[in-house]
């Protein structure tokens, strides 16, 4: 079993989509920090803009649920914003293919204002450098940086993406 956990409308092959609210991609309404399948029964879990909408005294609770799910050797994706880079481009003003400059920099920052969603809004900033330092806390193995997959317009320029694996111990 796989899980994109934060899925909103985005239907992913061969994953399950999980979301806190009623979304077009959701099969499981529920929090991340309370899924409710069995212990080690999940394969692969991918979060792509969701770790940013909790606040960091939540994330010790939500690893600690995904942890739970995944079986031993389960891999975590993650995809986010990087602080630093959104900074950077703030002060720089950076426009990338004709994007507003606040998609690369207060969008990463604060989210998406468009939604009028207060489930969109982030609550938390991270590098790839933090959540490597987190992960490893949370005996994660194997943590990598990778190409990001979603969201070109900040692909290069404004996200990372971040795999890891539960330990097999």
């Amino acid at each position: 079993m796989k899980l994109n956990i934060g899925c909103g409308g985005r239907k992913v092959e061969g994953f399950m989509g999980v979301d806190a609210v009623k979304r077009p991609a959701a099969e499981i309404i529920a929090p991340a920090h309370d899924i409710p399948l069995p212990d080690g029964s999940v394969d692969e879990i991918m979060a792509i803009h969701v770790w940013e909408h909790f606040y960091l005294w939540e994330c010790d609770v939500v690893i600690a649920e995904w942890k739970r799910l995944l079986k031993p050797g389960g891999i975590l994706a993650l995809e986010m914003p990087d602080v630093k880079k959104c900074c950077r481009n703030l002060l720089k003003g950076i426009m990338v293919g004709g994007k507003d400059p606040d998609q690369l920099s207060y969008w990463g920052l604060y989210g998406d204002p468009r939604s009028k969603d207060q489930f969109m809004s982030h609550r938390w900033g991270w590098t790839m450098g933090t959540m490597r330092e987190f992960l490893h806390k949370h005996e994660f193995q194997f943590i990598n940086e990778e190409q990001t997959q979603w969201h070109p317009a900040g692909r290069e320029n404004r996200d990372f993406r971040v795999t890891a694996r539960k330990s097999t111990r």
